[in-house]
């Protein structure tokens, strides 16, 4: 897991000390390492957070080949490397490194493109063939890893972040207004929905797609990836559906216990994150030894919110006390949360219509304790229905919403965690987006999802024996989510406040600025905001969000001159 950047400029060679400033404006991404390399047009950076093969043999960019043909950098992982790894050398190709970073390489070399169908994980990776004088750069099925592009004149340039693209010379950072039009009219989906960003000229690769550039520059995009094609064959009896989900599950798990460091899990007491952590200890119990798994486990990271509606502590703890892990809790303090909003802004480095500081800080906590892999539960509650309003939708409809909303809204979502997990070097696996597991939930029948009065009712009956009966039947879904209303009445008043008397907010063409400023300033000043302001505080709060976006990412201000003292 890392930060990759890259120049390909068909003109002129990109100078070292430019690669530089692009490479280590991702240090955040990758603290244990960094590597580059230059050949005429092509320069590759890389900053590694080391998880697999710790020694200089891991490193990026790695040659492969005769000759070094190939060179890759690379942000992810393939889990079924080790699989992969024993095929390739039966078809006679040698690995010097214990990394799946070579793995991937050999497999482009012997495959290609169709590499691409045989990985198990998560990827953003660029393979530069020396003697054809090509770049390959490909991003995973579901988008869990970042790619982003820009081309300025002669070159095209590509980031694992937004950020690192004002690091470059000849860019200029400049606000997309269509752009960021689709950011505030759909904040939730936009990932989904489109390729453009914020950032004039800068554009997202998206998920299942990948992307060939020649010398010239002539660039070719296609989509390498549709989940409906894959399909696989449904059992017939509701059992064995569920006897099939529970066993796709364990695996996806297992694959993503690989690691040469420990791992955690970050519990939160619903379904999806109790299930990971009931699974962790599940396979350890049935056998210890599984191939290139730690010993060290059983961490679970805890965010904790206490006397709030919002804190599930108690559900947490009764996973902890079944499965033996070991819980590691972050006491949220309102005060010491809000002073990180603007870090938190600079990290996302998005517009959102939340503050996602406890996420943030969660992670943050991880990586103080020295846990930089954890396994979570995203991805379950968007292909199973795990939200209230899918009881609205018929049954011939049902299946249709949740693959639309799955490859539409799930994006947002797993921006949300890279960014914010990143920012401190900390990875995370998503073991409910194993491709199998993802293409066999899409194909089983709309009662399996929603039925009996409960959402995600097959995770639920699958996870029997796993996780606490408390928690696998429990159906009040409370989300991991700010205490905005507290925050707008008290610890965010100063930045509101002085958010709307700038001129970006007022001279915005987004949004009518006479009309809603005296609300905001009347309510902030006197405290008055309520639980029944909740929408328009998320409205109000994605317009903020713009307003110091542009202050930080196009104006360049210093975060330190918006922090909150």
């Amino acid at each position: 897991m890392c930060g990759i950047v890259g120049i390909l400029d068909y003109k002129k060679q990109p100078q070292q000390a430019e690669l530089d400033r692009f490479t280590d404006s991702l240090a955040h991404r990758g603290p244990d390492g960094r590597g580059t390399w230059l050949d005429g047009p092509i320069a590759l950076g890389h900053r590694r957070l080391a998880i697999l093969d710790l020694t200089d043999t891991g490193k990026c960019p790695m040659p492969y080949g005769d000759n070094n043909r190939w060179w890759i950098t690379y942000n992810g992982e393939v889990y079924n490397f080790i699989e992969l790894r024993h095929e390739l050398e039966q078809l006679g190709h040698q690995f010097r490194s214990q990394t799946d970073t070579e793995v991937i390489v050999a497999a482009y070399a012997e495959w290609g493109k169709e590499c691409l169908t045989r990985f198990n994980g998560m990827w953003a990776f660029a393979i530069w063939d020396s003697l054809e004088k090509t770049l390959f750069i490909a991003r995973d099925r579901f988008g869990i890893k970042p790619c982003y592009y820009a081309t300025m004149g002669s070159r095209l340039a590509f980031a694992s972040e937004m950020k690192a693209f004002r690091k470059l010379n000849d860019f200029t950072p400049t606000l997309d207004s269509e752009g960021l039009k689709h950011y505030l009219d759909d904040p939730k989906a936009a990932e989904g929905k489109t390729d453009r960003t914020p950032l004039e000229g800068v554009r997202k690769l998206d998920p299942g797609c990948c992307m060939t550039v020649d010398a010239s520059g002539k660039r070719h995009i296609e989509r390498w990836w549709s989940t409906k094609e894959h399909y696989p064959d449904i059992p017939d009896s509701y059992t064995e559906q569920v006897e099939r989900l529970r066993e796709l599950f364990l695996d996806a798990v297992r694959l993503r216990m690989r690691s040469d460091v420990s791992i955690g899990s970050c519990l939160s007491g619903g379904i999806d994150s109790s299930g990971v952590v009931g699974a962790l200890s599940l396979l350890h119990r049935e056998d210890a030894r599984h191939e290139r798994c730690p010993a060290d486990w059983q961490k679970a990271f805890i965010a904790t919110f206490p006397d709030s509606a919002i804190d599930e502590k108690e559900y947490a703890d009764e996973v902890v006390a079944m499965t033996g892990a070991r819980p590691y809790y972050w006491v949220f303090d309102g005060k010491q949360a809000v002073r990180n909003t603007i870090d938190v802004i600079w990290s996302h480095e998005s517009v959102y219509q939340g503050n996602m500081v406890p996420i943030w800080a969660t992670y943050r906590e991880l990586r103080r304790d020295g846990t930089v892999v954890t396994l979570d539960g995203h991805g379950a509650d968007e292909m199973l229905g795990g939200y209230i309003w899918y009881f609205e939708e018929s049954y011939n409809t049902l299946n249709r919403k949740l693959y639309d909303d799955f490859h539409e809204a799930l994006p947002t979502l797993l921006r949300n965690f890279d960014r914010l997990a990143m920012a401190h070097g900390v990875e995370i696996r998503t073991p409910y987006l194993d491709w199998r597991l993802v293409s066999y939930i899409h194909a089983l029948p709309p009662d399996t999802k929603i039925g009996r009065g409960f959402t995600k009712r097959v995770l639920r009956d699958a996870l029997e024996g796993i996780i606490p009966d408390r928690i696998r039947r429990r159906r009040l879904k409370m989300g991991f989510s700010s205490p905005m209303v507290e925050w707008f009445n008290g610890g965010m008043a100063s930045l509101i406040l002085d958010t709307v008397e700038h001129p970006l907010w007022k001279g915005s063409p987004f949004w009518d600025a006479k009309k809603i400023t005296p609300e905001i300033v009347s309510k902030t000043r006197q405290h008055a905001w309520r639980i029944s302001d909740k929408s328009k505080i998320s409205k109000y709060w994605l317009y903020i969000n713009a307003v110091l976006w542009y202050r930080l990412f196009i104006d360049g201000e210093d975060p330190e001159n918006l922090r909150i003292s």
